[in-house]
């Protein structure tokens, strides 16, 4: 069963002897940029000045996640720096440096190792503000310490229909949260991003091994919620699958949030086999290609909201008419 869809993790370092970027004047962040690029630059990185992308080429990194928008928020100063299969760097978003990879499983010893790497290559060049009390100093307090932090999205809509709120109550007390997608107050497309909510007081190796236990336990609980829904809920499975086969077949125009919350219902239905596809499809995969960014970029063009809901209906409709 397709439950852990992606997992990323970053870390946080700043430069001593420089205020954080959000009071850095131009000279100081242009000193940091240079110090950053000296290394990376010798190791095959690309770097990429953020006033300097087009409005599309910004949309197409955000929605690749390899962009935030602290640094969009902060690009006369911000640059990131690129090399295919390798980590990304961003420098001065809302700490001085953020290195960040992701995988689609729960192999977070393999992302720190490959994160570390890149860490150890810029420590070499630069002195990291650090104190022994409280480890690495970052501009958020609560991310101190190792400055690492892990997440994972996960898809639980057999939770979601049988309800979340202990389960989100139960991660809360042991130092986890569980946000819906985008960090909406509502459930988008049963689409959780578990985390944990601190990271003073454990060692790299610990906090890893615990949060990869935690998400394990929680994919094990989703997969016998989807047996229960499967066997106890069978009518209202069909339906809420079928009827999410219908609006996607023939929909004329539709929202992103719209649109993912019917893709959860129909590869729910699909992973419960209550539909049946021609071809295998991912459901990251799926939803990526018909967000607002994706569409825009195909088309090589910013469109008004209309023209992206007809356009992502148009594009949908062809997809399940290949898959189906």
């Amino acid at each position: 069963m397709s439950i852990v869809l992606n997992s990323e993790l970053k870390i946080y370092r700043n430069i001593r002897g420089f205020n954080f970027p959000s009071k850095l004047n131009s000279e100081d962040a242009k000193t940091i940029l240079e110090k950053i690029s000296i290394p990376l630059l010798e190791k095959g990185y690309k770097r990429y000045a953020v006033e300097g992308l087009n409005s599309l080429e910004k949309l197409d990194l955000y929605e690749e996640g390899k962009i935030t928008v602290d640094v969009l928020e902060n690009e006369k100063f911000s640059a990131i720096f690129l090399l295919e299969n390798n980590p990304s760097i961003l420098v001065n978003g809302k700490n001085h440096i953020t290195i960040i990879k992701s995988t689609d499983d729960l192999n977070f010893s393999k992302l720190y190792g490959e994160v570390s790497e890149i860490d150890d290559l810029l420590d070499g060049n630069v002195e990291y503000a650090y104190r022994d009390d409280f480890g690495y100093l970052t501009s958020n307090p609560q991310e101190c310490g190792t400055a690492m932090v892990i997440e994972a999205n996960l898809h639980l809509p057999a939770t979601d229909y049988f309800g979340m709120s202990s389960m989100r109550e139960s991660l809360k007390r042991l130092g986890y949260i569980a946000l819906p997608l985008g960090g909406s107050s509502k459930s988008v497309g049963a689409i959780y991003k578990i985390s944990p909510d601190r990271t003073i007081g454990e060692k790299e190796g610990d906090y890893i091994d615990k949060f990869t236990n935690i998400l394990k336990e929680i994919t094990e609980m989703e997969e016998q919620n989807r047996k229960n829904l499967y066997l106890e809920k069978i009518i209202d499975l069909e339906d809420l699958a079928n009827r999410a086969y219908g609006a996607l077949r023939y929909c004329r125009i539709i929202d992103e949030e719209e649109m993912i919350n019917k893709m959860s219902d129909l590869f729910l239905g699909i992973e419960l086999s209550i539909l049946k596809p021609k071809k295998n499809i991912e459901l990251v995969d799926t939803i990526n290609q018909f967000k607002n960014g994706h569409l825009q970029i195909e088309r090589g063009s910013l469109l008004d909201a209309k023209s992206i809901d007809i356009l992502r209906a148009n594009n949908i409709r062809k997809m399940m008419k290949e898959v189906f």
